[in-house]
């Protein structure tokens, strides 16, 4: 069996870290869930993606039609 040497870390000697009040924290930290223009964006987005596979499978159609298949 293999001994494991370690070390005791006492409590005295970890460092604390406390956030004062007069740290500032940075504009997208203190935002709380998306705006009406990200909302917006968002829809666009999901919509635009659902209209390309739409129009892709349409053209696809279309093509094989045209060559008889």
């Amino acid at each position: 069996m293999e001994t494991i040497k370690g070390q005791i870390i006492e409590e005295r000697d970890i460092n604390s870290v406390e956030v004062t009040s007069t740290e500032k924290e940075c504009k997208s930290c203190k935002q709380k869930g998306l705006t009406n223009g990200q909302k917006g964006m968002a829809a666009l987005g999901i919509y635009l993606v659902f209209v390309s596979i739409y129009g892709t499978i349409k053209l696809v159609r279309e093509i094989l039609n045209y060559f008889g298949y």
